[in-house]
């Protein structure tokens, strides 16, 4: 147990000693005794655990340079910083592939499930199981945190020929658009379902598109700048750069404000049409973690995202903070189990594109 932590049980025991003395000698006598005892269970508790002992790897299962993989520095970063999980190293290992099925099934099947190697979990890991022929499911993960929650932008090359949402649909009566994502069946592709569903539905008009599936956001962006593709739907965080800078063009954002980050951008609802989406990133371990070990992990994360060092760094990465429990991340679980399920047999009826 480290120094501070007996400081603060110390604290603990001399506080409630205090208020068992003003209760009188008998009272007194069996309240210290009891306070004593639940001290002393208290530490030897934290000196039972004795972890971590060893470095602590965060998989992200993405490239490096996207938003996913951007969130879980941060976290590192901060967290070595400011001496939490003990002061631990904290390492970040990017793997992807599969559209995160990999590093999925690593967290699962190959990692010792001991604390130590815990998952910078997206999406994917509740649509892989139910679209694709994977060995997990959404059950073998348990969430600590989720500590980033983004909104959703449409951005394009630079040299398209349009500038809003109206632009494109009258672009696409006569071109078919090319639109990345991160991957077949991930929430990246399923959000490029919705939203094309939603403008022909709101215009009225057709839109015809191919996709190209990816690894990462960061190679979204790139095939944007390079010219390779049309449009991406991407998490402000992870676009504000190639926005300001002029490397890509902004189209609308999925919001029903502006961001703050990326001000000058209109809502795709000051254009009249009412599309909302966001991203949230959250960081998981396997299921079969040590109940002890969990309990530490989940107590430091939360403590690592409620403080003012964290949430400072990420406005600096362009990425909005917040701190939601497992408990309450269990619905988004919930929302999206339902919408992909429901579409399950369309994504797999090989009419999509």
């Amino acid at each position: 147990m480290n120094m501070k932590k007996r400081w603060i049980i110390a604290g603990m025991i001399a506080a409630l000693c205090l208020s068992a003395c003003s209760q009188g000698n008998s009272a007194a006598d069996t309240a210290a005794k009891t306070v004593t005892v639940a001290a002393m269970e208290a530490v030897k508790m934290e000196s039972d655990l004795d972890f971590p002992k060893n470095d602590i790897r965060i998989i992200v299962p993405y490239d490096a340079g996207g938003g996913n993989d951007i969130y879980a520095r941060v976290m590192a970063k901060v967290a070595m910083e400011n001496g939490y999980f003990d002061g631990a190293n904290i390492v970040v290992e990017n793997m992807p592939g599969g559209g995160g099925v990999i590093a999925q099934n690593y967290i699962v099947n190959t990692a010792k499930p001991d604390g130590y190697t815990l998952l910078g979990l997206a999406a994917s890991a509740i649509t892989n199981p139910i679209l694709k022929d994977v060995s997990f499911t959404m059950n073998d993960f348990k969430v600590l945190i989720c500590s980033n929650t983004d909104p959703i932008v449409m951005i394009a090359r630079p040299d398209v020929p349009f500038d809003d949402v109206e632009g494109l649909l009258e672009y696409a009566k006569d071109n078919t658009i090319i639109i990345n994502d991160t991957g077949f069946g991930t929430s990246s592709h399923i959000r490029v379902l919705q939203w094309t569903s939603e403008l022909e539905k709101s215009s009225g008009r057709k839109i015809e598109y191919s996709s190209v599936h990816e690894d990462s956001g960061a190679i979204q962006i790139s095939e944007l700048m390079g010219g390779h593709v049309d449009i991406a739907t991407l998490s402000v965080g992870e676009v504000a750069d190639a926005v300001l800078s002029g490397n890509v063009k902004a189209i609308g954002l999925m919001d029903k404000v502006r961001s703050e980050t990326i001000p000058d951008v209109p809502t795709f609802a000051e254009q009249g049409y009412d599309l909302v989406d966001s991203s949230s990133r959250a960081v998981a371990v396997n299921s079969k973690v040590p109940d002890e070990v969990y309990a530490y992990l989940e107590k430091e994360f939360t403590a690592l995202c409620s403080s003012d060092e964290f949430k400072k760094a990420m406005a600096e990465a362009n990425l909005t903070p917040c701190c939601i429990s497992a408990q309450e991340y269990q619905e988004f679980i919930d929302k999206k189990t339902e919408l992909v399920t429901g579409l399950k047999d369309y994504l797999l009826s090989g009419d999509v594109k």
